[in-house]
């Protein structure tokens, strides 16, 4: 991929449409209305696929087709049985929202699989001088088009391309019980499968059994990264990743819509595995508890797991996402605690020492909104606490007035936002917070913003969100030294929500950028029947994490 050299530049971006109709998809109009509402890029030209269905290959009859019939009988019932909020899929009228820009309708020359544009429709594109082509239509894209445009012609792949390339989109995924989903915007080529990835992601396959929801979330999710790569062209920024320049050959099959004898299998085995499940939920519920240890001595890191002591709550209840509090030589546990039958969570406080318990636990902040995640620290002499509200959709910070009961809400740094696990770090005087959020999706985008103070005012990070993948985006603790390296916890949340804490190591973190690497993972199998653990704190001795299990009802 040739990029255009800076100077070339220039703002708004001029963009082509190439659609095969002006009925697209929800997420698809998403793109374009962001791309409107911006001051960085325009639509000005459609190129619309004059191709009638009476001119395009004839479909193969019921007959021909048999030997998917099972594929086409699953889907139908997928989409039956599941219901989603925000239908990605929902088709609607995009001209009102491309009404200034020009409209050329194109004949491709077809092959079986590809559509080349003629010589003569190449040269009328040229005179529109565009900056990037999103390719919403046509088929396998050939030819001179693919060098018309300064930036390329952008399309996605609705699958990690390193695993599984092919089709169907999020199907795979599903029946093969894989933990991730992924998806990339790539810049075409000659060789569909070896185009420029230029934006990299990867989602939890947040249904197990259905591929109508695993597609709903990904595509959503995915229809951010148009508006993200523009907005790095406006801002110099390179297109590809250093990591997305290595050789990275694909050895994995090409996947296609399965026949009936393939598919026969996966559904018996997803079948199967859908009975155990609800079996499994009918005659246990998973329920978060915490554990805890003190240091033996100045030389003991405290990072051995299966030496901690375990906090069970009643089964009434869970308790999860602990921040460990030294005051004077006492130690306080400021944790969510989740009533099952209230359906939301509180912050309560409990004490501990070296023999456990020494006080039960003190409800010291309840709202009429879920909160968790009470991540707590210091500043100006006072304790602060800034417990997640998503249910609110704010960022709430409160002063404690009393130790350890009694807080006031001091601020709210963020309205019109839902924000999970919103974690501080001061580093040289500058305050940086680390959050992920999200609105029609799963939370698993890192966003940074820094600040002179906690009370704000925070500005966003340019390259914000700053990481896209469920292993290793959401908060999972405080930030740490270690050997004078800086570590951010993370949630790995592949196998399940919770599963496991990534410890990355921050190589750059600055108003400009922001680059980590994992340097290890904390699993949960450091005692039998643990199927979870997603937040690590340590006050001075104290280190207390939490640990999701099973118990029967």
């Amino acid at each position: 991929m040739t990029i255009a050299p800076t100077n070339q530049r220039r703002a708004p971006l001029r963009i082509a449409l190439l659609v095969d109709s002006f009925f697209q998809r929800r997420w698809i109009a998403k793109i374009i209305n962001e791309i409107e509402s911006s001051s960085i890029a325009e639509i000005v030209l459609i190129i619309k696929n004059q191709t009638t269905s009476e001119s395009k290959p004839r479909l193969k009859s019921y007959w021909q087709n048999r030997q998917y019939l099972l594929y086409a009988l699953y889907a139908r019932f997928d989409e039956f049985r599941v219901k989603v909020g925000d239908d990605a899929f929902e088709p609607v009228d995009i001209k009102p929202l491309v009404s200034s820009a020009d409209v050329i309708e194109v004949q491709p020359t077809m092959t079986k699989y590809s559509d080349t544009i003629a010589a003569e429709d190449i040269e009328t594109i040229r005179h529109y001088d565009i900056d990037v082509a999103l390719a919403f239509g046509f088929r396998i894209l050939k030819g001179e088009i693919l060098t018309v445009p300064r930036f390329g012609v952008w399309s996605y792949h609705h699958g990690d391309n390193l695993v599984n390339r092919g089709g169907p989109p999020c199907f795979w995924e599903v029946m093969q019980g894989a933990p991730v989903t992924g998806s990339i915007l790539q810049v075409l080529t000659e060789d569909l499968d070896n185009g420029s990835v230029i934006y990299r992601s990867w989602s939890p396959t947040t249904d197990r059994f259905s591929v109508k929801a695993n597609r709903n979330n990904l595509y959503w999710k995915s229809s951010s990264f148009v508006m993200r790569k523009l907005r790095d062209l406006a801002q110099d920024a390179p297109l590809c990743s250093a990591e997305d320049k290595l050789y990275q050959p694909y050895s994995a099959p090409l996947y296609k819509t399965p026949k009936n004898r393939e598919l026969f299998p996966l559904l018996f085995r997803l079948s199967s595995k859908y009975v155990l499940h609800k079996i499994a939920d009918a005659v246990s519920y998973d329920q978060w508890m915490l554990a805890y240890r003190f240091t033996s001595g100045a030389a003991d890191p405290n990072n051995s797991f299966h030496r901690f002591k375990f906090l069970i709550p009643p089964k009434d209840r869970f308790w999860a996402d602990p921040f460990p509090v030294k005051d004077d030589s006492r130690y306080y546990v400021f944790f969510e605690e989740y009533s099952y039958k209230a359906g939301k969570g509180h912050i309560s406080v409990i004490e501990l020492d070296r023999n456990g318990i020494v006080e039960a636990p003190t409800t010291v902040l309840s709202k009429d909104y879920h909160l968790s995640y009470p991540f707590m620290f210091e500043w100006e002499g006072s304790h602060y606490m800034l417990p997640e509200s998503a249910g609110n959709k704010t960022i709430e910070l409160y002063r404690c007035t009393r130790f350890p009961t009694e807080w006031q809400l001091e601020a709210v740094l963020m309205n019109n936002v839902r924000a999970k696990d919103t974690t501080l770090f001061e580093k040289d005087g500058k305050w940086w917070m680390f959050v992920t959020i999200a609105e029609n999706t799963v939370p698993d985008e890192l966003s940074i913003f820094y600040a002179d103070s906690p009370i704000g005012p925070w500005n966003a990070h340019p390259r914000n969100p700053v990481k896209s993948d469920v292993r290793s985006s959401r908060p999972a603790g405080r930030l740490f030294y270690w050997n004078g390296d800086l570590y951010r916890p993370a949630q790995d949340g592949s196998e399940r929500y919770g599963y496991a804490i990534s410890l990355n190591r921050v190589t750059q973190l600055d108003c400009a950028n922001f680059s980590e690497s994992e340097a290890s993972k904390i699993s949960p199998l450091w005692r039998k029947n643990l199927k979870g653990t997603h937040t690590l704190n340590t006050a001075d001795n104290l280190t207390v994490v939490d640990c999701l299990t099973s118990r029967l009802r």
